[in-house]
């Protein structure tokens, strides 16, 4: 990872907007899992509703840190961004398309129960050249995760409970990257305004 200080600045901008997308993504299988579980008990609710929050509200916090230390320290060059940009334009391309093609062949062989993890197993997929494009080591570690996590799912259960827990634990997996990207933006923050 650069030690430039722009390249630090457009990290925590980032970094806080990578979490809110991947907070409210995480949000959606995490609640998905948890309501085919009929876990939704009043502590649930209520752990669930305030560590969204705190991630919802963090994540707009470096957003707005990181155009402020961005306005700080300005990049020298934008092609950097622009062609980081276009890459991950393909890649969220491809995952979509991927998703909706694995969902289209589950439900073709009547295992509707196998698209949840299927399109959680892309998205961790989708993590691996994200890391490389956004030169984010910890997206290569969730990545594997959560696809380790659904494989596991995937040998362990059937029906209900495969789409309970591969969604609740790639939910949970989702949520621990944004938590580390947030930490790791607040360290960044840190040393910048020394």
């Amino acid at each position: 990872m650069s030690v430039d200080p722009s390249f630090q600045a457009q990290l925590v901008f980032r970094s806080g907007f990578g979490a809110l997308v991947g907070g409210m993504f995480g949000m959606g299988w995490l609640g998905w899992g948890l309501g085919t579980a009929h876990a939704f008990t009043a502590t649930v609710i209520i752990l669930f509703d305030v560590l969204g929050i705190l991630l919802l509200g963090y994540s707009i916090y470096f957003i707005r840190k990181g155009r402020s230390l961005r306005g700080n320290y300005p990049a020298p060059s934008n092609m950097l961004t622009q062609r980081m940009k276009k890459r991950f334009i393909v890649v969220v391309a491809l995952e979509f398309t991927t998703i909706a093609i694995l969902g289209k062949i589950a439900y073709a062989f009547h295992r509707p129960d196998l698209a949840p993890v299927l399109a959680a197993t892309v998205v961790g997929l989708h993590f691996l050249p994200l890391g490389k494009i956004f030169q984010q080591a910890r997206y290569y570690f969730w990545g594997i995760a959560i696809m380790f996590w659904c494989g596991v799912c995937a040998i362990l259960f059937r029906s209900n409970s495969l789409v309970a827990w591969s969604n609740i634990g790639t939910g949970v997996l989702l949520w621990a990257n944004c938590a580390h990207g947030l930490l790791q933006a607040r360290e960044i923050v840190r040393s910048l305004v020394r």
